[in-house]
């Protein structure tokens, strides 16, 4: 499965490194994991890195941006906090964020919960007395993993986001930790860009998701982005379909994340991203192509959709885009065809399934 989350009643230092090295992360009191992200209508892949932190030492760069601002600002290490100071700050930060964030500072941390699985600490931030940035970072047995970061506006030039990254990856080291993970990173969405400033591309890795191993970002290349690995496999496979007169589209498929909704049925589809066949006669899918990651192989498969999901998602999802739209239904995997690592087996199998297929009825007024 592509995304996973875990709702754990307690999570103990060596359970969360485990989490942390399969590419797992914090959401409030539950844990997860994904490779696929909607934003802003369009389906991107995140990347997940680390750093670690066994010989390591902060460039000149950073060594000046933490020497100034220990020079301004006065900062606390501590067990985390929830208070009033700390909401305040929070809602003039999420005003002025160009993005969703959580309502309050308690539902992000801690699901609006008066408890906190895991072992949470703090980075504080003060010019004077007034609190000017924190942020929350979790503590394993050997590894940190930075959740939330926050800072005043005003103070943008000081770069407090980033500096209480430098602050957490400090402390580990201080404490002897293996590894720091801040999270993901987005190609082709450079928002996140930022997280690999904490060290050379040879310092940071990333988690590569087919051979589930952690490697240096000198080795990363856009085949181990799954979003840009599964469009190219589907575009090659509606290239070879239109050559034989057979009309398919490409469709997001938010609904792949059923199982977390509640629906394990293995039937569903659980890929983002499908080819629609015989998009001319059946608008809505009934015969489909994907590409099955964890096997390598193309699965051409007979399915039905079943429940409208417009409503589980956001209105983001529902635009049109120009070379694809997102289909807000569930799709149960009736008869699987074939899976094949073969391209042209799928389009012989189509050819044949097209001699038994008649056009819609305006079609066919239009051809006589």
């Amino acid at each position: 499965m592509f995304t996973e989350k875990h709702f754990p009643s307690s999570v103990s230092g060596e359970e969360l490194d485990n989490y942390l090295e399969n590419a797992w992360y914090r959401m409030g009191q539950s844990i997860f994991t994904c490779h696929f992200l909607f934003f802003e209508e369009k389906l991107f892949s995140p990347i997940w890195t680390r750093l670690p932190l066994d010989g390591y030492a902060f460039r000149k760069r950073l060594r000046k941006l933490m020497g100034r601002n220990e020079q301004l600002f006065r900062t606390c290490v501590r067990p985390a906090q929830l208070d009033d100071e700390k909401e305040a700050l929070f809602q003039v930060y999420k005003n002025n964020f160009n993005g969703r964030l959580s309502p309050t500072l308690k539902i992000c941390l801690q699901d609006n919960f008066d408890f906190n699985i895991f072992a949470t600490y703090e980075i504080a931030i003060y010019h004077g007395h007034k609190l000017v940035a924190y942020s929350f970072f979790d503590l394993g047995k050997h590894s940190l993993a930075s959740i939330k970061g926050v800072y005043d506006p005003a103070y943008e030039k000081f770069s407090l986001g980033f500096y209480t990254m430098l602050r957490e990856i400090q402390y580990g080291q201080e404490l002897g930790f293996k590894y720091y993970y801040p999270g993901y990173i987005v190609p082709g969405f450079p928002r996140f860009d930022y997280k690999t400033r904490i060290g050379k591309e040879e310092e940071v890795q990333y988690f590569n998701l087919k051979q589930h191993a952690w490697l240096p970002l000198t080795k990363f290349s856009q085949q181990d982005v799954p979003i840009q690995f599964l469009s190219q496999k589907l575009m090659d496979t509606g290239w070879a379909l239109t050559q034989h007169d057979i009309m398919c589209q490409i469709l997001y498929y938010p609904a792949y994340e059923a199982n977390i909704f509640g629906y394990g049925d293995e039937r569903f589809l659980e890929s983002p991203l499908f080819l629609n066949c015989f998009s001319n006669v059946f608008p809505r899918p009934r015969f489909i192509v994907y590409f099955d990651i964890w096997k390598e192989k193309y699965v051409f498969c007979h399915c039905m959709p079943i429940e409208d999901l417009g409503f589980y998602f956001e209105y983001s999802m529902q635009f049109d885009t120009g070379d694809a739209r997102h289909f807000l239904d569930f799709i149960m995997k009736k008869t699987v065809i074939v899976e094949t690592e073969n391209i042209q087996e799928i389009v012989g199998l189509a050819v044949s399934i097209s001699k038994l297929l008649k056009p819609p009825s305006k079609m066919r007024r239009f051809l006589k």
